[in-house]
């Protein structure tokens, strides 16, 4: 009879883990609640082997019981900060969306832990071609395609992972826009503000000048030696200043002297 997946007592970590580019936008963008959440998850996943079954809600209170509350900012960032994983492809997606939490990386480094055990485990959701160079039939692999067939909880799951996307904050196209160009992080506080002084902007400023104007902006303060304490402000001061500069030129200017004003106003220097 074949054996339910044993646990790891222990597992190894890359010493390059912070290399990793996944590692290193995880960080990025929560620091080391990011870092720890991950490490959180992996070492609970290889208590049990190499993947739990678990709704997101579940997976983001497995990560309170080991996280004090007081390193947490914000309702469901625990959730997001899973969800973020998952879009780096630290988990992967499809088993994700299906209430399974495991990765390539988890299951190489498990059957690596795990070699000399005999060979009578099952090995479901598995990704990997091979499992201690017996390669997985295509029985096997029917049956995994039909236990990860979506049922009830993970449709709800699947509901619950829409809906916290979806309090993501608006974003007006231009703040998008400055978040691309790396002028404010995307979990700006102020990305409200930007929404609303763009909304005013553009009734009084055709669009496409209002677009140069924010890229030409965005490309100054990224090169310029200026410590900028206050984006906002600054920024508002700024496209407003210029704008209207721009506007009473473009009346007595061509085109190509309407560049060259771009050019004096937002220099690169």
């Amino acid at each position: 009879m074949i054996s339910k997946i044993k646990g790891l007592e222990y597992f190894n970590i890359d010493v390059n883990i912070l290399s990793d580019v996944r590692i290193f936008k995880l960080m990025k963008r929560y620091g080391p609640l990011g870092f720890t959440s991950y490490m959180a998850i992996i070492s609970h996943i290889y208590s049990k082997g190499y993947y739990v079954d678990y709704d997101l809600d579940t997976l983001a209170y497995l990560l309170l019981k080991h996280i004090p509350s007081k390193y947490i900012n914000g309702r469901n960032k625990l959730q997001e900060i899973i969800l973020y994983m998952v879009e780096l492809e630290l988990f992967d997606k499809q088993l994700f969306s299906n209430g399974i939490i495991t990765s390539i990386d988890i299951q190489e480094m498990f059957v690596n832990a795990a070699k000399k055990r005999q060979k009578q485990e099952d090995y479901p959701y598995w990704l990997l071609e091979e499992i201690n160079n017996v390669v997985k039939t295509e029985e096997h692999k029917n049956l995994i395609e039909e236990e990860i067939k979506p049922n009830k909880k993970q449709k709800r799951m699947n509901q619950r992972m829409k809906e916290i996307k979806e309090k993501a904050p608006f974003k007006h196209y231009l703040t998008s826009c400055l978040i691309t160009y790396r002028y404010i992080d995307e979990y700006s506080l102020d990305i409200y503000k930007y929404n609303e002084l763009f909304e005013n902007l553009e009734k009084a400023y055709d669009s496409s000048l209002l677009f140069d104007a924010t890229k030409y902006l965005c490309n100054y303060a990224s090169r310029s030696s200026t410590n900028i304490d206050d984006p906002y402000n600054y920024f508002e001061s700024s496209i407003t200043t210029n704008l209207e500069r721009l506007t009473s030129s473009r009346n007595t200017n061509n085109s190509s002297d309407i560049q060259k004003l771009f050019n004096e106003l937002f220099a690169d220097s």
